[in-house]
């Protein structure tokens, strides 16, 4: 289909190609750019870097014209939907479509075409926001990287030798390099933060339970599953709030009975906020570039007027927490793996030892868990949230590592939890990556990811602020607020 408008010329795309949700939609108000016009930006911005890049790897622009005419029509009758009318975005491939494969990267799953939309999905097309395509992950999001049989390798817009993290690796190639204003993914062991962290752009992990998952995964999957959540990725902190106000709130029958509203962060200064910062932790030693970026985002925060405690961390038995944390997530996500493959689980947990530490051991324990034993971790977690909660008592966020280093090389030999990582020129095991993701994910806390500096080589690294459950809007607010500061989105060397 062709654009009934004229597509933008080459200055007006590469205005847009970088441009906020904010932007973008002051502009339409203003009548200085169009719907229909900004799917021609991502569209170039597709066209030029997506046969690189490989983040976007089911698109429709046929359809997203159409939609985007619609919007404008909408526009200039008067009827606006909300923030985000017009706007263009993507979805992480595991969110269903209606009409569209949803595949997980699982080649048998290349016919699984969906027919309804995620939560997700229709409450964006509710909102008015134009969808242009999926993007790529892992092979059932079980990766830091974003590769699968199906789709091929998604690569880093900041360097294409390195990942964008995963699982959602495409949704944060794909925000950064431009071909979307903004993208929904998915996050049970860091999916949407380690993404954000490795392309230098903000993204948002939501309390859990506040976004409806169904529609996500293969068999449409369940609003609420435990420890996963759904999240945005965008280009700056502004924009994650306006994504999250249309995609967050009950869903299906509780629609008609409940309703969320998340408490306000009226600060409007960093100096107001008391700030926790945690640079390292011995069970997952953080490079040297990382923690010294940390650090002196802290000393930045200190001298500038604000409250600081060092070191913070919770008052709980971290190497617990981790064990109770991987048992949980594995239970969590065994319904994406075949019969052949669970009953393989099944005989591998039998030779696991009651006292096994390590992922390679837990995560076959955790396929095979009973449900008398979850229910027994319960337990264990309700004391790790004590502790939190305690430690929110003394301060308002928690300033932390997304991950232990920035972006790797790709390395697609053998599986993720047999592969190592250089920290500080010792090799470790990239499971350890864990770490940061469940040290608060596992109590269902939200954490915003912004950027906070670069290495040497430029590469991004971004801090991870964790609030307390429901304070949604106040990790968010820090986030906005060290964007105005100076720590805003980059654009890439493409």
């Amino acid at each position: 289909m062709t654009p009934s408008s004229s597509p933008p010329a080459a200055s007006q795309a590469a205005r847009y190609r970088y441009a906020t949700v904010q932007q973008a939609a002051h502009d339409m108000r203003a009548g200085e750019i169009d719907a229909v016009s900004l799917v021609a930006a991502c569209e170039a911005a597709f066209e030029a870097d997506n046969g690189l890049l490989n983040a976007v790897v089911v698109s429709d622009f046929d359809a997203a014209y159409a939609t985007a005419e619609a919007r404008d029509e909408e526009r200039r009758a008067g009827r606006l939907r909300g923030p985000l009318h017009g706007i263009p975005f993507t979805i992480k491939e595991s969110f269903d479509v209606r009409g569209w494969p949803t595949t997980l990267g699982d080649p048998a799953h290349r016919e699984n075409i969906a027919s309804a939309n995620a939560d997700v999905v229709q409450r964006l097309l509710d909102a008015g926001a134009v969808l242009l395509g999926k993007t790529n992950v892992p092979i059932y999001l079980r990766d830091w990287q974003s590769y699968n049989d199906l789709y091929g390798t998604t690569r880093n817009p900041r360097d294409p030798s390195r990942t964008p993290g995963g699982s959602s690796g495409g949704s944060a190639a794909a925000v950064c390099a431009g071909m979307s204003f903004f993208d929904v993914g998915s996050d049970v062991g860091s999916s949407i933060r380690n993404p954000a962290h490795f392309c230098g752009v903000f993204s948002h992990k939501t309390t859990h339970g506040i976004v409806s998952l169904k529609g996500h995964g293969i068999g449409g999957g369940m609003a609420q599953p435990d420890i996963n959540v759904a999240g945005p990725l965008a280009r700056s902190a502004r924009d994650l709030e306006l994504v999250l106000g249309a995609i967050a709130g009950p869903a299906g029958e509780a629609a008609s009975a409940l309703r969320l509203a998340l408490p306000p962060c009226e600060r409007t200064d960093l100096r107001e906020f008391r700030f926790g910062v945690l640079t390292n932790h011995p069970l997952a030693d953080v490079d040297g570039p990382v923690e010294a970026c940390l650090t002196r985002l802290g000393r930045q925060l200190e001298d500038a007027g604000a409250t600081v405690v060092w070191d913070a961390r919770p008052a709980l038995d971290a190497a617990q927490l981790m064990r109770a944390y991987v048992l949980l997530l594995r239970a969590s996500t065994s319904h994406y793996l075949d019969d052949d493959a669970f009953a393989a689980a099944l005989t591998a947990s039998a030779a696991v030892p009651a006292d096994a530490s390590s992922y390679a051991a837990l995560q076959y324990a955790g396929t095979a868990l009973r449900h008398r034993d979850w229910l027994l971790l319960q337990k264990q977690r309700d004391a790790f949230c004590e502790a939190w909660r305690e430690l929110f008592g003394t301060i308002d966020v928690l300033l932390c590592p997304a991950a232990a280093t920035a972006a790797f090389t790709l390395d697609e030999t053998g599986a993720p939890w047999q592969r190592t990582l250089d920290v500080n020129g010792r090799p470790q095991p990239m499971t350890t990556q864990l770490f940061w993701a469940g040290h608060s994910g596992l109590c269902g806390l939200p954490s915003t990811v912004a950027r906070a500096g670069t290495t040497a080589d430029g590469l991004p690294i971004g801090v991870q602020i964790v609030a307390p459950l429901y304070h949604d809007l106040r990790s968010l607010r820090v986030a906005a607020l060290l964007e105005q500061a100076g720590l805003s989105f980059v654009a890439p060397p493409l």
